[in-house]
């Protein structure tokens, strides 16, 4: 398998009509670097996995492998390291987890969905806590999806039927919580995935009204990108349900345009810079990318849901 560091490009795509990649500005190119994963419940297989983390400081990758109720880990080549959970509502135990994301510490934190909690576990899945129970009130939870972490630490959850998103510490504490259709003057048609600038803007993916918005940490809406486009002949800016959300350390965004079989690319201002097929031609795309997570040396890691696998990909200037 191959490093990210240092590669013998896999497959190298040039500018032809729609194939890998589509370029906007500059001469970019995209590098596939690897693919691993297929269907089955066996180390290293999945059974639809959902979002993707990466911890910066050792580049092991982390997988969650929604209908497997599990979680892998990975190096950044794609080898097996270890993995943990199963089936249930006990310590440590998953009823179709969502979320990941990782604390400055390198533990890991998961959005147990369907038990409508979130668990904390040390990077090697030894279980530390957890917080939450069906419910309205603070704290509790009503289908809780993408997660992510800020620098200082606050674990941002969308509290998915809950119409809010609420702050929890790595010590597994009740911060805060903004959010609700009428509070915050739109319509969040169930978000699905978060994302935390270096400038601490707070992305939402509102996955049914095609198009990310951008909230201050106390929940001001600050404002929004995209609109509803499908087809091969779409532009950039233009969604069709977007899920996973990515940012770079110097701002640059990501988001997973699942069903347009893509990944777009903006810079820390909200403007289109280019895009790439996650899967062949347009018409020959069978597959949906959903989670994705930058990663050291400029890689980038997708989960593709239903070809039960992870992509990694290097962007080249």
């Amino acid at each position: 398998m191959r490093l990210c560091k240092s590669f013998i490009p896999m497959l190298l795509y040039v500018m032809a009509g729609l194939v890998l990649p589509i370029y906007a500005k500059g001469q970019s190119q995209v590098v596939m670097l690897n693919k691993w994963g297929e269907f089955g419940d066996k180390p290293g297989q999945f059974k639809y996995p959902t979002m993707v983390a990466v911890d910066k400081a050792t580049a092991a990758v982390y997988v969650v492998d929604q209908h497997n109720h599990r979680i892998q880990k990975f190096d950044k080549s794609g080898n097996f390291m270890l993995m943990w959970g199963k089936l249930g509502s006990q310590a440590g135990e998953f009823n179709y987890p969502y979320g990941i994301a990782l604390d400055t510490k390198g533990n890991v934190y998961v959005s147990d969905t369907n038990n409508n909690r979130i668990q904390k576990f040390s990077s090697e899945g030894v279980y530390i806590g957890s917080v939450g129970s069906y419910g309205i009130a603070e704290g509790q939870f009503k289908y809780p999806y993408g997660i992510a972490m800020d620098k200082n630490d606050v674990l941002y959850v969308i509290d998915a039927s809950n119409y809010r998103i609420q702050k929890i510490s790595s010590e597994l504490k009740f911060i805060g919580n903004w959010g609700s259709q009428e509070s915050l003057g739109i319509k969040l048609y169930m978000p699905h995935e978060v994302a935390i600038t270096p400038n601490d803007a707070v992305l939402l993916s509102d996955r049914q009204n095609h198009r990310i918005s951008f909230f201050s940490k106390d929940g001001k809406l600050l404002k929004r990108l995209g609109e509803y486009g499908e087809g091969k002949l779409i532009k950039g800016g233009q969604f069709s349900e977007p899920h996973g959300l990515a940012v770079s350390s110097d701002g640059d965004i990501f988001i997973a345009d699942r069903y347009n079989f893509r990944v777009q690319k903006f810079d820390s201002n909200g403007t289109y810079q280019t895009q790439w097929l996650t899967s062949g031609t347009f018409e020959d795309s069978k597959y949906f990318p959903l989670g994705l997570a930058t990663g050291t040396d400029g890689c980038i890691f997708l989960t593709d849901h239903y070809a039960h696998s992870i992509y990694a990909y290097k962007l080249l200037n």
